[in-house]
């Protein structure tokens, strides 16, 4: 039975899950940050932040077209997914998987090791706001798969709603629908970042390209006279293929980031998440990796003023709801 482990830290904590290479939560202050069902979730790693593999069209989606759930299916591989835990001390772990995807609608296949490490991130690196700090590092590498059959993998993190997604953009950015049409005013485009509100009144997902993104996206909420922030910042790769694009639109450039919010059929949460550039079997590198930083912060009004001016770029908000 796979049993949490907690990382205490002076500022807050961190619950992780090394056997399935899943981090749980971030508390500050008493705030929790990410959302979990209860009790913990086994079943398609529902809740706090999981790892999954694209193109999506691929390997989730039973049958192309207008999006439809009911033809949704996580591979077996990742319900549940279950890791070897190469090594752990207090405040780290590093595991590995291999995994074989198989397309549900075209004869295509891959097969992949990946090896995850999740580590405290040096306090030193949270000073100024101060906070709790998680540092993500993943490699994954094509072991066998068919010829030219493109992968990535993808990191979701889901968080209560009633909060808000902040992306900073590079220009002003209309990010794209993926199933049906956003309702109007829950999306508000500013000259350097972009906001998602998440009331949890209907469900939507929406993408940003790599060329339009600044590598870093935030949920926010009020706490305590002032607000949590759990913030995290990637690389970015705009000049590499990305391969997730919505299903009315494959073959175009994919998103580095997507966010979801769901109106409650499957839980009260929205989802940040980012991926990476694809590599592709048989050609080029055989092998990727990326390294994020996470940070949880609570922050009184003025502290939060300040971190908001320097996270989303210099520029006076304008309020551009569509």
């Amino acid at each position: 039975m796979a049993t949490p482990r907690t990382w205490r830290t002076e500022a807050g904590t961190i619950r992780v899950l090394p056997e399935r290479c899943r981090l749980l939560d971030m508390t500050i202050g008493g705030h929790s940050s990410l959302w979990s069902p209860d009790p913990p979730p086994f079943a398609w790693c529902l809740g706090g932040e999981r790892i999954w593999f694209g193109p999506e069209a691929d390997w989730f989606w039973q049958r192309l077209g207008s999006p439809d759930f009911a033809h949704y299916k996580v591979p077996a591989v990742l319900d549940p997914d279950l890791w070897t835990i190469e090594e752990e001390r207090e405040g780290f772990f590093r595991a590995s998987l291999q995994a074989t995807l198989r397309s549900a609608h075209r004869d295509a296949f891959v097969s992949l090791r990946v090896e995850r490490s999740m580590g405290l991130l040096n306090p030193a690196m949270m000073a100024g706001t101060g906070g709790v700090g998680l540092v993500t590092s993943t490699t994954m590498e094509i072991l066998d798969g068919t010829p030219g059959q493109p992968v990535d993998f993808w990191s979701l993190l889901q968080v209560p709603q009633g909060g808000r997604m902040i992306v900073p953009t590079v220009g002003p950015s209309v990010p794209r629908d993926y199933f049906k049409p956003t309702p109007p005013g829950e999306v508000t485009v500013h000259p350097s970042y972009t906001e998602i509100a998440m009331r949890g009144t209907a469900s939507f997902k929406l993408g940003i390209p790599p060329s339009q993104a600044a590598g870093r996206l935030a949920y926010v909420r009020a706490a305590d006279g002032g607000h949590l922030v759990l913030a995290r910042s990637i690389p970015v790769h705009p000049g590499l293929h990305y391969c997730d694009a919505p299903l009315h639109a494959l073959g175009t450039q994919g998103d580095v980031f997507q966010f979801y919010c769901d109106d409650g059929s499957f839980g009260p949460f929205g989802e940040l998440e980012h991926r990476t550039p694809a590599i592709f079997c048989g050609t080029g590198p055989q092998r990727f990796a990326e390294t994020a930083v996470t940070r949880l912060m609570l922050l009184d009004n003025a502290a939060y003023a300040g971190w908001l001016f320097e996270f989303r770029g210099h520029f006076p908000p304008v309020n551009q709801k569509i």
